[in-house]
């Protein structure tokens, strides 16, 4: 609908796509069956210090309403924040699904994309404008001189979506015309008129108002799916950030654990020093333990910290504060692992290929191009328009002829040839040449798609393997190490072996720990490469 001075008409709506829901959360309670695109390795999470990723802000995009009939352009807000503040916050564990609930509700580039839409909504709103009704008048005097008239016109013009255009006047000449501008006259109640004109061949399917339109219409779609994917990026950046928070914290548990070990023997490795059953160095080498566990276990809660302020940039209090989660919000540990199937694998690629942000883009831009190249044939038709009008005078005669008086009716067809076509010849070319390109970028960019996608399910997997194999050597290496402590107590190992088997229990650990993260990377990629859209 297109409203103009209180006047309603209808227009038909071209067929844009319509706006698709965004981004909304990452969920690890299901099967893993969305993801992002680009191939990323992990790094090694097992450092003592960090797990993270390198958190490369990107614009996050926020939710759009369609222009609705009345060619009124809807608000658009930031979603409003519902995060609890950090002293409701208490001590509970930090789950995932909350902390991509706090991007999408604080995350200060929600407002870029909001404004990016917003222009985009607006531009569509303002090609709707060239179809709006246009009121006109004019009114002309000349009271001086031998000739003295006096004109007044009102007129109101209505372009057509379906091309040309209607009109209505109403105007009132009096006075003294000249005799060669003797058509100016009307009779004493002014003279009523109403008109066309009809494209037949060129402007009839398309022209210059309608292109503008729906390629507005199809450059919005555009920028809502960039948007999209840029919120699934961020999403992705966030889950990571989580992840490396998690894993971090467990280091932090495991080097705690190896230094409890080291204390506890304090007492009895005294004991035993005084008694002779132990050299005296024994006594050094634990403290040496102590020591560089402690300087360990130190550099674990360093890589903890770090994580946790890197995390504070997603997770946010009701005020959209950044806060810095806890040692004692920390989950339990990662969730139960997954393994992706060749029939789930198969079905999930073929669902990113229908729903991607990237090639929906790519699509629009197809569509545009395509709307370009009708627009272009267009220009080399000939332009053929059927026009007519009809017109009444009222009141008294002004005319001793009376010539004013009849009721007049006028059609005819006017035609205009365009020779040489260059205009419309070369804007084909160029219309084609982008239908080329777009094509050669949905190939390549379905093609990454797929390729990505498959890397993530094979990190996902091995991962899987992993988590396995090092779950079996940390039960192993618990084995060994209490044989070693057995061993130590009645004096056949000394404390050197027995560091051995303790350090060796904390690799272990550890190693299942660098499994566990590689997983969840891979599964995150893998979740953030299939959807454009989370479910």
């Amino acid at each position: 609908m297109i409203v103009v001075s209180g006047c309603r008409t209808t227009q038909p709506q071209p067929n844009f796509r319509s706006s698709r829901s965004l981004p909304t959360h990452l969920s690890f309670d299901q099967s893993a069956n969305q993801a992002e695109g680009d191939s990323i390795q992990p790094e090694n999470p097992v450092s003592l210090a960090s797990f993270q990723q390198d958190t490369d802000q990107r614009n996050v995009p926020g939710e759009s309403d369609p222009i609705d009939q009345s060619g009124t352009l809807p608000a658009i807000e930031p979603a409003t924040a519902t995060l609890p503040n950090r002293s409701s916050l208490g001590e509970s564990s930090i789950e995932l699904g909350q902390v991509l609930d706090s991007v999408k509700q604080c995350y200060p580039e929600i407002n870029i994309v909001i404004g990016e839409i917003q222009s985009a909504q607006g531009k569509v709103l303002a090609s709707w404008g060239e179809f709006d009704q246009m009121l006109s008048a004019h009114s002309i005097s000349q009271p001086l001189g031998f000739y003295q008239t006096y004109q007044n016109q009102v007129g109101i013009n209505q372009p057509l979506y379906q091309g040309g255009e209607l009109y209505g006047t109403y105007r009132m000449g009096d006075g003294n015309f000249e005799p060669w501008f003797g058509e100016r006259e009307t009779n004493e109640g002014g003279e009523l008129k109403a008109g066309f004109s009809l494209p037949l061949l060129k402007d009839r399917a398309i022209d210059q108002r309608r292109a503008d339109l729906i390629s507005s219409g199809f450059q919005r779609d555009q920028v809502e799916a960039n948007t999209e994917s840029r919120l699934l990026h961020l999403q992705r950046i966030a889950t990571l950030t989580y992840w490396g928070w998690v894993a971090s914290g467990q280091s932090v548990q495991i080097q705690d654990r190896l230094l409890k070990l080291a204390d506890i023997r304090i007492d009895q490795i005294q004991k035993r020093v005084v008694a002779g059953d132990l050299a005296e160095i024994a006594q050094i080498d634990n403290d040496r333990l102590i020591a560089k566990r402690k300087n360990d276990l130190i550099k674990a809660r360093r890589g903890l910290a770090e994580s946790a302020i890197k995390l504070s940039l997603f997770w946010r209090d009701a005020a959209c504060l950044p806060v810095i989660a806890s040692e004692e919000q920390l989950p339990a540990g990662f969730p139960d692992p997954i393994r992706i199937s060749d029939q789930q694998l198969a079905a999930d690629i073929q669902r990113a290929f229908e729903v991607r942000p990237e090639l929906v883009e790519l699509s629009a831009s197809r569509q545009e191009a395509l709307n370009d190249l009708n627009y272009a044939r267009n220009l080399t038709m000939p332009k053929v328009d059927l026009k007519g009008f009809a017109g009444q005078d009222l009141g008294g005669e002004t005319s001793s002829k009376g010539d004013k008086t009849p009721f007049e009716l006028q059609i005819g067809v006017l035609a205009e040839v365009p020779i040489q076509r260059r205009e419309g010849l070369g804007k084909l070319m160029v219309a084609r040449g982008k239908l080329t390109q777009v094509d050669a970028k949905l190939k390549l960019t379905a093609d990454k798609i797929r390729s990505a996608i498959q890397d993530a399910a094979s990190g996902i997997n091995a991962a899987f393997d992993q988590i396995n194999q090092s779950t079996e050597n940390l039960q192993l290496t618990r084995k060994s190490l209490e044989l070693g402590r057995i061993a130590f107590e009645e004096g056949d190992i000394d404390l050197l072996l027995l560091n051995i088997y303790e350090t060796a229990v904390a690799d272990a650990e550890l190693q299942l720990l660098d499994a566990q993260y590689k997983h969840f990377f891979f599964r995150t990629v893998y979740e953030t490469a299939i959807l454009g859209r989370f479910e």
